[in-house]
């Protein structure tokens, strides 16, 4: 018996498309994924490329959020250290404008608060990693610069006024800083000319004119830095929040494209032994209808 050509095409049709498949799941097994290539799955690996992009844009402002986190944090600390210095300026005004101070002691506040404007005047020009952090825009600028020839001595503002914010993942936008003229020289709550004015008033042992209204103005630029401070806390608060959302989307942006893109080793297993025993068998079957063929033949 002659065997159909037609018929032995399709048997080693059959056995080069199961050899394929074969193939197929062994380079699944070995990777762990189901997709190695784009013909495997063509949507798989489209929204493969989206979720990796969500994944590093998630990772890109975590660490953008770290360094920022730690800005914020030493921020807050100095304006902290400000109005304890503050704090304790005003309270030594008001002994000195009580009436009951000699002219030494009078002068001795002064000094006192002359070393406390110049620790504030330091606290202002802060550094963070080489740049400084109430300069605004201008980081390689030191904010203020003091000329002690006048009387009172004057604090200039060297930087800007500029705002940074950092956009979220999720597209809120979070205030990074504020600028050195709206905490230490704001119109109405100017805490360095105020201190150089106090330390002028108290110069020659006898409180000026001026005193009295210089220390209430003290105090009130006091109230005006504790309300910047809270921004830059509510700032750190919403920047925790949003590293916290961050890392979670990622986990579960994580866990779907390992869903999506990972083999499953089982049913891989499984449907391997299959291919490799319809291998075989085809194998066996061509094996046979070729020998008839050739018996035929002769």
């Amino acid at each position: 018996m002659r065997v159909n050509p037609l018929y032995m095409n399709n048997l080693v049709s059959s056995l080069d498309a199961t050899s394929s498949t074969e193939q197929t799941l062994t380079e699944e097994l070995a990777s762990g994924s189901r997709v190695n290539q784009l013909s495997d799955d063509p949507a798989a690996v489209g929204e493969n490329v989206l979720l990796s992009a969500q994944i590093g844009n998630d990772d890109t402002f975590s660490q953008t959020a770290s360094t920022t986190q730690s800005r914020l944090q030493v921020s807050d600390s100095v304006l902290g250290s400000v109005v304890s210095q503050l704090t304790e300026a005003v309270s030594l005004a008001t002994e000195a404008n009580n009436g009951t101070l000699n002219p030494g002691d009078v002068q001795s506040i002064g000094d006192q608060l002359r070393g406390i404007r110049d620790e504030v005047l330091s606290l202002a020009n802060t550094t963070y990693l080489g740049q400084y952090v109430f300069s605004g825009s201008h980081g390689g600028t030191a904010p203020y610069a003091l000329d002690s020839t006048t009387t009172p001595a004057t604090a200039t503002y060297q930087g800007d006024g500029d705002v940074n914010f950092l956009e979220t993942p999720s597209g809120q936008k979070i205030q990074l800083n504020v600028p050195g003229n709206q905490i230490f020289s704001a119109a109405g709550a100017d805490v360095l000319g105020t201190l150089n004015a106090l330390v002028a008033d108290f110069s020659s042992g006898t409180p000026t004119a001026t005193a009295q209204a210089d220390a209430a103005a003290l105090n009130g630029a006091l109230s005006h830095v504790s309300q910047q401070r809270v921004t830059i806390d509510n700032s750190m608060t919403r920047l925790t929040a949003a590293e916290t959302y961050t890392q979670s989307e990622k986990t579960q942006l994580t866990s779907v494209q390992t869903t999506l893109m990972q083999a499953n080793v089982g049913q891989i297993a499984t449907q391997l032994s299959t291919a490799e025993t319809q291998q075989a068998a085809l194998s066996q079957v061509i094996a046979k209808l070729g020998q008839q063929s050739l018996f035929n033949d002769l």
